[in-house]
Parts: structure tokens; C-alpha cells; sequence
């Protein structure tokens, strides 16, 4: 009876071990290593066993690995779109991300990403090349889609590459957002820079279709944050 109570114990414990998710050690091992072009063929396998293909880290580190293979120079020829593809598998991991604790964990990875993607939004927006810039937002708003300067961005894009009833749906579903932003202390400078420029095209797209009101409505609010501003100021300045 005792040996039979102990197998069941002994099989009950087996099951349970195999029920664990993986720590994936092996992938964060890869990781600090920076052996990114190993781990990004040790990941791609977890992607596809079902056991472990509805889990988040796997396409965490994927995505980590191509953002730094993305920066290589002289990267293989796989790995030409490896920048693009880091972005969607960051959407992937998100998505499959439910209680949040990879987010929480690896903020400071979102953040880079957000922040490099901004660099090229602000870029190409200066340059004048709005398709591209609505493109990267547009990666942007997958990442980040409740971020009110990307939301707003999207609009003015919009606005930008003639899509202007699109432009206003944005607009329109998204009017009150700002105002549910209490405050940007936790903000980098360069999200608040960006925030900065989504609102000043946001005012500029409204007056230019004489929203003149609703463009006042936002410049208000945001002065709050850009009132020494001097960019922000000129713009304002002219719908007050």
C-alpha cells in the first residue's frame, strides 16, 4: 500500500513538472551572450511546439534578437527585414501576453523600441515623406495603440497623405482622449517631444478644415505641459 502511494506521488509530481511552462533559461542565456542569430533559431522552434507556442517569451526574445541583429551593418541576407520582423514579433508576444508580466518585466525593451520607431516617425514627417511616416506610426499604434500622441499622430498623418475622412474618424473617436491624460512627469523626453509635435499637427489639420474650436479645445489642454514652448506657442497662438 505505502509503495503504491508513494508511485502515485512519484507520477502526480512528473505531471506536474511537465505541466510547468519553461523558464526558458536557454533563450536568456543565448540572449547575454549575444549569440542573437542562435537564438533566434532556438526561439523560432518554442513558436512552433505546441506545448509552448501560446507562450509570450518566446516571441519576446525573438524580437530582441532581430532589433540587435537589425543593427548589425553587415547582417545576413536573412536577416534584411530583421527590424520589421522584430516589431511584429513584439506585437506577438503582446498579444499573447495576457497578465501583462512580460510588459512589466521588460519595460525598458518596449521603451527602446517605441522610442527608435518615434526617431523614424519625427523623421520622415520632417523630410515630408508622409507615407512613410504614417507607416512607421502605424507600427507604432500596434505596439502602443492607446498612446494618445501616436493616436493623435495617426490622425494628422491621415490628414497629410489626403485621407482626410479618415482623418476625421480619428478625430471624432478620439476627441475626449487628451483630456483623460492627467500628466506626462513619467514621460522621456522624447515622448514628450513627440507628444508635443502629434498636437501641433492635430491643431493645424483642425484649423485647416476649420475646426477651429475643436483645435482651440486641444491646444488648451496641452498647454499645460508646452506653454513655454515656442513651436507649440506659435501654433497656438493662432486658434486662440
Amino acid at each position: 500500500m505505502q509503495k503504491a502511494i508513494v508511485l502515485v506521488f512519484i507520477l502526480f509530481s512528473f505531471n506536474l513538472l511537465k505541466a510547468q511552462p519553461p523558464l526558458y533559461t536557454d533563450l536568456f542565456t543565448l540572449y547575454v551572450g549575444n549569440d542573437y542569430k542562435k537564438l533566434v533559431d532556438k526561439a523560432q522552434k518554442y513558436t512552433i511546439k505546441p506545448e509552448t507556442k501560446n507562450d509570450a517569451i518566446p516571441y519576446l526574445y525573438l524580437s530582441k534578437a532581430l532589433f540587435k541583429i537589425s543593427q548589425q551593418k553587415n547582417r545576413e541576407s536573412r536577416f534584411k527585414d530583421a527590424y520589421e520582423q522584430s516589431i511584429s514579433y513584439l506585437v506577438k508576444c503582446i498579444e499573447k501576453d495576457i497578465t501583462h508580466e512580460v510588459h512589466d518585466k521588460e519595460g525598458e525593451f518596449y521603451l527602446e523600441m517605441k522610442e527608435t520607431l518615434i526617431d523614424h516617425v519625427v523623421e520622415e514627417f520632417k523630410d515630408k515623406s508622409y507615407k512613410d511616416a504614417f507607416s512607421f506610426n502605424t507600427k507604432l499604434k500596434s505596439l502602443f495603440p492607446e498612446d494618445i500622441a501616436i493616436i493623435l499622430m495617426d490622425g494628422a498623418l491621415k490628414k497629410q497623405t489626403k485621407d482626410q475622412p479618415g482623418a476625421m474618424i480619428v478625430w471624432n473617436e478620439n476627441q475626449n482622449s487628451l483630456e483623460r491624460l492627467t500628466q506626462i512627469d513619467r514621460y522621456t523626453e522624447k515622448e514628450k517631444d513627440f507628444l508635443k509635435i502629434s498636437v501641433i499637427q492635430t491643431i493645424e489639420g483642425l484649423k485647416s478644415i476649420k475646426q477651429a474650436e475643436r483645435a482651440r479645445n486641444i491646444g488648451l489642454k496641452a498647454n499645460t505641459w508646452f506653454e513655454q514652448d515656442e513651436d507649440f506657442k506659435k501654433v497656438f497662438d493662432t486658434v486662440k
